[in-house]
């Protein structure tokens, strides 16, 4: 038994006709009646009454009729859904992430995939940022977004975003007013950093910007998350540095000002292990840089220039 005699007979069980079930399947009809009679010698039972006036469906051939219907429709349902797997428009796409990308670069990037791919299951998986990596080559994830907090010469990578970094003060603060400010005017400021185990990049450039401009920072106060150090400011605790892309966050009693000089830069990748990445894998990746770059051409008509995300390029292994 194979698919084709059970369209045959469905063709006939619909028709009641042999001559008009030929017509309809674009075939001889001789050959179709052979094909059926083959089945009902194999299924060992009758599916059909024939007489010259008529061709009636037995008991058994109405049983077989529903059942034969039922096989061709999952057959038809798995070539559709193996062909659409192919095409990686199902499936499942574990992604990591951590905290600061989830009210920055996450959502728009996420919205933009599901809009593509809606049947995919996009499992979301958080991790500190210094944890991104490990979890690639643990197979917890499929993708991550990263910072080069630790050694990214085992994975493959995609720059996803450079950006540079603004101050947030609070609004009764002297630099409220002011158009941008420079790292060596935060002097005297208590400035909030982040913790160096946590987040290693963020602290040291921080620290690093001081020094070059000639100080260090006076009863700095460590916080594991961006969201928290903007908290902090906006109760008055003291100011700190954080990427431009977090501007969308808003606090009561806090802004956001440009910094001149010496640029202060964030850095943010996707990494993956794979070494031939999947279609979903792939998809997300080119999607993800659709994003980036859609959202900087409407942003550098009237962002100031601190603001802008000031480069998308591929400097790792892409996905080749």
């Amino acid at each position: 038994m194979d698919m084709r005699h059970l369209r045959y007979f469905i063709a006939v069980a619909e028709e009641l006709h042999f001559t008009r079930a030929a017509r309809k399947l674009h075939i001889a009809q001789p050959p179709m009646s052979r094909q059926i009679r083959e089945l009902e010698e194999e299924l060992g039972v009758s599916l059909l009454n024939r007489s010259r006036r008529k061709v009636e469906l037995t008991d058994a051939g109405q049983v077989f009729l529903i059942k034969a219907r039922q096989v061709l429709r999952a057959a038809e349902s798995a070539v559709l859904e193996t062909q659409r797997a192919e095409r990686g428009e199902t499936g499942k796409l574990a992604v990591g992430f951590f905290e600061q990308t989830a009210y920055t670069l996450l959502p728009p990037i996420l919205r933009a995939f599901h809009q593509r791919f809606p049947e995919v299951d996009v499992q979301l998986r958080w991790f500190p940022v210094i944890g991104q990596v490990s979890a690639l080559e643990q197979g917890e994830v499929d993708i991550a977004f990263v910072r080069p907090v630790s050694d990214l010469s085992a994975v493959s990578k995609q720059l996803l975003l450079t950006e540079v970094f603004v101050v947030a003060v609070p609004s009764s603060h002297p630099f409220a007013g002011r158009d941008a400010v420079s790292i060596e005017e935060c002097s005297e400021e208590r400035i909030i950093n982040y913790t160096q185990h946590l987040a290693p990049d963020y602290h040291t450039a921080i620290m690093r910007a001081c020094a070059l401009a000639g100080f260090v920072p006076k009863r700095p106060l460590d916080v594991g998350q961006v969201y928290t150090a903007l908290g902090l400011v906006s109760a008055g605790v003291g100011i700190a540095f954080a990427p431009a892309s977090v501007q969308r966050v808003h606090f009561d009693g806090l802004l956001y000002k440009p910094l001149h000089g010496r640029p202060l830069e964030s850095v943010t990748y996707l990494a993956w292990l794979q070494s031939a990445p999947s279609i979903l894998l792939k998809a997300f990746v080119d999607i993800a840089m659709q994003v980036m770059e859609e959202t900087t051409a409407r942003r550098e008509g009237y962002q100031p220039e601190a603001t802008r995300f000031l480069a998308l390029h591929d400097t790792g292994a892409g996905c080749q």
